[in-house]
C-alpha cells in the first residue's frame, strides 16, 4: 500500500528558535522548530533552561518564530496562532509538538521583547 502526502502546502526543515507568548504555555526558555510550512508547524518542546511541560491537544498556543537577521531590515519574527495537534515522545527527554496555523503575520522582534516585559508580570501571577 502506497501512503500519500497529503499536505496541503511544503514543508521546510529548518530549526530556529522560537518562543511562546500565550500566558497558558508560559515558558522563559526558548524552543527551537524542526519544520515550517504554511499551514502547521513542528516544534521540538526543550526548552534552554531544561524541560517543559507539553501542552494539550486543542490548545491554542501564540508563538514567535525567530528569522535570520538581515542588517537592511532589522531582526523580525514569525507571530503565529495554532492548535496543538499532536505532542509525541522522541524518546529523547522531549516530545515534538505538532501545530496546526490558524494565522501568521511578520513583525519586528524587538516589538515582541517590550511585549514580554509588560505581560511577564501579569503571566506569572495568573500560573501562581
Amino acid at each position: 500500500m502506497k501512503n500519500i502526502n497529503r499536505r496541503e502546502s511544503p514543508r521546510v526543515e529548518i530549526q530556529l528558535r522560537c518562543h511562546v507568548t500565550s500566558p497558558a504555555v508560559w515558558g522563559r526558555g526558548a524552543l527551537y522548530t524542526e519544520n515550517i510550512s504554511r499551514s502547521g508547524m513542528l516544534v521540538a518542546w526543550r526548552g534552554e533552561g531544561g524541560s517543559l511541560p507539553a501542552p494539550a491537544a486543542g490548545q491554542i498556543l501564540t508563538i514567535e518564530v525567530e528569522l535570520p537577521v538581515n542588517h537592511g531590515f532589522g531582526q523580525k519574527c514569525l507571530h503565529c496562532q495554532g492548535t496543538v495537534t499532536r505532542a509525541s515522545d522522541t524518546g529523547e527527554g522531549y516530545p515534538l509538538v505538532a501545530l496546526r496555523v490558524n494565522y501568521m503575520e511578520f513583525r519586528s522582534f524587538h516589538d515582541r521583547l517590550r511585549g514580554i516585559e509588560v505581560l511577564e508580570p501579569v503571566a506569572s501571577s495568573w500560573m501562581a
